[in-house]
């Protein structure tokens, strides 16, 4: 019997522990003239940084929908592959800043009602179609800093196109983003198979 259960999954957003980095948070860029709509949808997280609130967990999604103020549902599921336990969380996410002449990828997410005044859902780049890189930092003093990163896929696997991948590989080296962190997310177990198969 495939489990279901609702826990304190905070996925993609700084609400728990990250990576720590003995740098500062560096500036990097996003996408310019986001389309939020196009970027609605659900994707598959591939690789991430190590973050406590995914320890343990593979099979992660987020599916993103427009709530009826306009705002954005994060809806975040995992599950522990040991037991078949299901993870997830419904949250809220806001652009960061709505009011600019040329919208940024930059949006303020949060869950449990928590305030939505951080600046913590960075899209690097996406295609919109295929991936999307995104990222965030909090600084630690002057040197250190808690980085979070996760590379997303519209399909459990990024497609066969070696130019595609060439590109990712290209954009995360721009970014600074570290391979040796990197935790990558199963998605063929059968306990993923499980879980796209249940309605949540």
């Amino acid at each position: 019997m495939f489990n279901y259960y609702l826990c304190l999954l905070c996925a993609l957003v700084g609400l728990a522990q990250g990576t720590i980095f003995e740098r500062p948070c560096r500036t990097v860029e996003v996408v310019q003239d986001f389309q939020v709509d196009k970027y609605l949808g659900l994707w598959y997280d591939l690789e991430h940084y190590e973050a406590s609130f995914e320890q343990n967990t593979d099979c992660v999604t987020a599916e993103y929908s427009r709530y009826e103020d306009g705002s954005i549902r994060v809806f975040n599921s995992a599950v522990r592959l040991t037991d078949g336990l299901l993870y997830a969380v419904d949250g809220r996410a806001v652009l960061s800043y709505p009011e600019v002449d040329v919208l940024e990828a930059k949006l303020n997410v949060s869950f449990y009602g928590a305030p939505n005044d951080e600046s913590n859902y960075w899209v690097l780049d996406t295609d919109y179609e295929n991936y999307s890189i995104v990222w965030s930092c909090e600084p630690l003093g002057e040197d250190r800093s808690l980085e979070y990163y996760w590379l997303l896929s519209r399909t459990p696997s990024l497609p066969e196109d070696e130019e595609l991948r060439e590109k990712i590989l290209t954009l995360k080296h721009e970014s600074g983003i570290v391979d040796d962190e990197l935790i990558v997310t199963e998605h063929f177990a059968e306990g993923c198979k499980n879980k796209r198969h249940k309605r949540l």
